[in-house]
């Protein structure tokens, strides 16, 4: 089963001197967001969480923080929606 979120290295958008990678937030294929370092941590994205819709995310803000952290959170929304996924194909059958 494909990972309903990912984050995917780019060069897109990037300064001259951003040493930093920039993240993009994928969501089922399609671009929902863009990660940039700022002087702390990563930041600038929301995440697709699960919301009252099946198919329809609601953006969850995690603050400035590392990548790591961000990693952990996809990670965690990840499962997440493969519950929703699992018991969605389940109601099909």
């Amino acid at each position: 089963m494909k990972k309903a979120i990912e984050l995917v290295e780019t060069r897109e958008g990037r300064a001259i001197l951003e040493r930093t990678p920039r993240y993009k937030i994928m969501f089922r294929g399609q671009k929902f967001g863009e990660l940039y370092f700022n002087l702390i941590g990563y930041t600038g994205g929301d995440l697709p969480a699960p919301g009252s819709k099946p198919d329809l995310p609601m953006p969850l803000y995690i603050g400035e923080k590392s990548i790591s952290a961000y990693r952990k959170a996809v990670a965690r929304l990840n499962r997440e929606w493969a519950a929703i996924d699992k018991k969605a194909e389940g109601r099909r059958v």
